[in-house]
């Protein structure tokens, strides 16, 4: 059973089902919950992939590119592979609870339950994460995943630094790479 990405310090949670391993990594399924007022990720942009989100309950923001589309329970939404997009909580005193999903699966559930198990170590925020295995691991997903708004060569010019520090310095190993990644 997979371990559930549960941040309580800024009140969002993940967890992952065994849809990449039933589907042969075709597709990666997961709920996701987030407390009043979260805002999840920042804008980003999967390569090669889509996403989708149905809403369970309470209300999700999705942004795509510039467009603005709020979620109600049983509404859902697509975001085409290369499409800017981020979510949020749209509500300040509930909770919105939406499944959520990835086709192909590639290797987003590993990025994200890597950087999960270091942002729950360190006080349960993102934000806390160890730096330099998350630089690392943004430097292996460059094929996969991208910020949005920083121009790539800027990227991988920071992820690239940092993941070469982390090779140097042995931090690299703290999640070991999946397959594809190596």
């Amino acid at each position: 059973m997979k371990r559930p990405i549960d941040l309580q310090a800024i009140g969002e949670r993940i967890h992952f089902n065994d849809a990449r391993e039933r589907t042969n990594g075709q597709r990666g399924e997961a709920t996701l919950s987030l407390g009043p007022g979260n805002k999840g990720p920042g804008p980003h942009i999967h390569i090669g992939q889509d996403e989708g989100f149905k809403v369970v309950s309470g209300k999700l923001i999705v942004t795509i590119g510039k467009k603005e589309v709020t979620l109600e329970p049983g509404e859902s939404a697509v975001i085409r592979s290369g499409e800017a997009h981020n979510f949020r909580n749209a509500s300040t005193t509930e909770r919105v609870e939406a499944e959520f999903w990835y086709e192909p699966a590639l290797n987003i559930e590993w990025m994200l339950q890597s950087l999960g198990e270091g942002a729950m170590e360190n006080g349960g925020d993102w934000n806390k994460m160890p730096v330099l295995p998350a630089m690392y691991i943004m430097w292996k997903m460059r094929k996969e995943y991208r910020l949005a708004g920083m121009p790539t060569w800027l990227q991988d010019a920071l992820f690239g630094s940092f993941a070469l520090i982390a090779r140097l310095t042995g931090a690299h190993k703290r999640w070991p790479l999946p397959e594809g990644l190596r």
